[in-house]
């Protein structure tokens, strides 16, 4: 009788361990399946992003090569009439609108950008005399934008791979607050931020820099006026944004806020 309850004990003993053992593996197989499909795939991006690389390295060095040439030229140039430049920096914003299409598509303040960068250089194109104090200017524009094309292009091929943790208060002025705790790409600026996480309207200041935008509006909240400020961990206290928001890059663990004031 002993004997057969002992031998019914181990039975269920090893029955159990079995179990067991069975569950914990099913468990480490599931759980390393997990790890090695997030592996495959942050090593998916990481090709990805390498070609990518490559690809926009190689446009930029043509397009960059071409703006060199443009610019010695000029500082070079002799005439005080630049007419005689224009059609090459005409055909610089032809290739930049025809080499950063999609990011111009994304970025509606980048497109807006172009479009009065544009407008400027159709507007210099149609006289006969242009100043060196002109296409100075236009020619300082269209470098600012192939640079913030090319920064924003490398952002799209970073955001997969590479993310910050940002927080985000919105002070509505009239006892209503709201926080975001998210992640969002690197390099990427307070207006990108307010964008991902409430609907925004804005205006455009061309003249006004760093930075060109203006918020009016967030979530159809416009009683007043819209402005930022970030936490300074060094003073322990808020700090009013120095520049427009589109051009402030965030920090891995930042804190910021908009305060709509009346």
């Amino acid at each position: 009788m002993v004997e057969k309850r002992t031998i019914a004990f181990i039975t269920l003993g090893t029955l159990v361990w079995a179990s067991m053992a069975t569950g914990f593996m099913s468990y480490y197989y599931i759980e390393q399946t997990k790890f090695q499909n997030q592996l495959d795939e942050k090593q998916r991006l990481l090709n990805e992003l390498a070609e990518n690389y490559e690809t926009s390295a190689t446009k930029r060095n043509l397009l960059a090569g071409d703006y060199g040439t443009l610019l010695g030229e000029y500082q070079w140039y002799s005439s005080e009439n630049y007419s005689s430049l224009m059609g090459k920096c005409g055909r610089f914003l032809s290739n930049l609108s025809g080499n950063y299409t999609l990011t111009l598509n994304a970025f509606p303040e980048l497109n807006s950008t172009y479009s009065n960068l544009l407008g400027e250089f159709q507007a210099l194109d149609e006289k006969s005399q242009v100043s060196k104090e002109e296409f100075n200017s236009l020619l300082d524009d269209s470098y600012k934008l192939f640079v913030a094309l090319t920064i924003k292009e490398s952002e799209g091929f970073m955001g997969n791979v590479s993310a910050i943790e940002v927080s985000l208060c919105i002070d509505y002025g009239n006892l209503t607050i709201k926080w975001f705790n998210t992640s969002i790409s690197f390099s990427a600026s307070l207006f990108d931020l307010t964008q991902e996480v409430a609907e925004v309207q804005y205006s455009y200041w061309q003249t006004m820099e760093p930075g060109h935008i203006l918020i009016t509006s967030v979530n159809n909240y416009a009683k007043g006026y819209w402005v930022w400020y970030y936490w300074d961990e060094g003073s322990n206290d808020w700090v009013f944004g120095p520049m427009g928001c589109d051009a402030w890059i965030l920090n891995n663990k930042g804190i910021y806020k908009w305060v709509c004031s009346s």
